[in-house]
């Protein structure tokens, strides 16, 4: 009996951690606007997980309206100037709906240097937001996981 849970401890301890560190290397800052703040690396790089190259820094800020606002910082936390960025970025609201991940794509545009758009109805918590932007040629991610 004590091997059948110890079994069975080490199997849901993996399950727990199996995407707690993201597409990127931890962050532990503290968003400027009350938001939560994650790893932007290269896209071709989010399967590397915690070892992936921190490119830059974004906060999540979501409103009650369903507004989402991405703002994007250096690695030491400042405001980065937007010039080269795309207008427009994509985010998908991913959640696990009746024991299958639905994933449901919407719009950001670049506005008064920070990427907004309106999310869609969430249909089950907790819900992961990625979020895909472009500088220069380059695709960059940012994911923001066990949302609520």
């Amino acid at each position: 009996m004590k091997k059948m849970i110890a079994v069975l401890m080490m199997c849901v301890s993996g399950v727990a951690l199996a995407h707690d560190e993201g597409h990127g290397p931890k962050i532990s800052d503290t968003g400027r606007f009350g938001g939560l703040v994650s790893a932007v690396v290269l896209k071709s790089e989010a399967k590397k997980g915690a070892t992936a190259a921190l490119v830059y820094k974004a906060e999540l800020v979501r409103s009650a309206d369903g507004t989402a606002r991405v703002y994007l910082y250096d690695t030491a936390m400042k405001p980065l100037d937007l010039k080269g960025f795309d207008i427009k970025g994509s985010a998908t609201l991913a959640a696990k709906v009746k024991g299958k991940w639905k994933d449901t794509g919407f719009a950001l545009e670049l506005k008064d240097n920070l990427f907004i758009g309106k999310m869609p109805k969430v249909e089950k918590k907790p819900y992961n937001i990625d979020v895909t932007v472009k500088q220069e040629g380059r695709e960059l991610l940012t994911a923001f996981d066990n949302l609520d």
